[in-house]
């Protein structure tokens, strides 16, 4: 009788613990901090189409957390890229992708860089007057004696 009732509540343990685990189980999800977008979040297209530069930039924003600081206090934040941008050259058929880099902010402006082996380069971007406005500063590092030089691009933004 013993083996039995043992028997008897194995079973009904082993089908509790089968249903419990067949069973979904719902656990509460970390909630999301909902980030204003910037203005500057878009794709933006170079307002001379006869460029032989820069013909379109994309950015985004990276949503990161805001750091208050006393009120009469010094408060340093550390440096946190606060987004990404991605640079297209004028290349045919197809526009050269210079891939996503992270942006700093510095002042009113924006800054990002490229290692493209051959040069390296500082892409400074802010917005004015509706427009999106791209400086690069390139320094050849391949020996070729091509003189360091500067552009100023002006983009308009692409749909919304």
């Amino acid at each position: 009788m013993k083996k039995l009732v043992a028997l008897k509540a194995r079973v009904q343990f082993l089908c509790a613990l089968g249903l419990a685990a067949s069973s979904t189980v719902w656990f509460p999800q970390p909630t999301k901090a909902l980030c204003a977008a910037s203005p500057m979040d878009a794709t933006w297209q170079n307002v001379d189409s006869n460029t032989r530069s820069i013909v379109k930039v994309e950015y985004r924003t990276n949503c990161n957390d805001v750091i208050l600081c006393p009120v009469g206090e010094p408060c340093s934040q550390p440096a946190k890229d606060i987004g990404k941008i991605r640079v297209f050259g004028s290349c045919h058929p197809r526009a050269c992708d210079w891939g996503w880099t992270p942006v700093y902010k510095k002042s009113q402006w924006v800054k990002g860089q490229y290692d493209q082996g051959f040069a390296q380069r500082q892409v400074w971007a802010k917005l004015q007057n509706n427009q999106l406005v791209l400086v690069i500063r390139s320094h050849f590092t391949d020996n070729s004696g091509r003189a360091d030089y500067q552009t100023r691009e002006y983009f308009r933004k692409l749909g919304k």
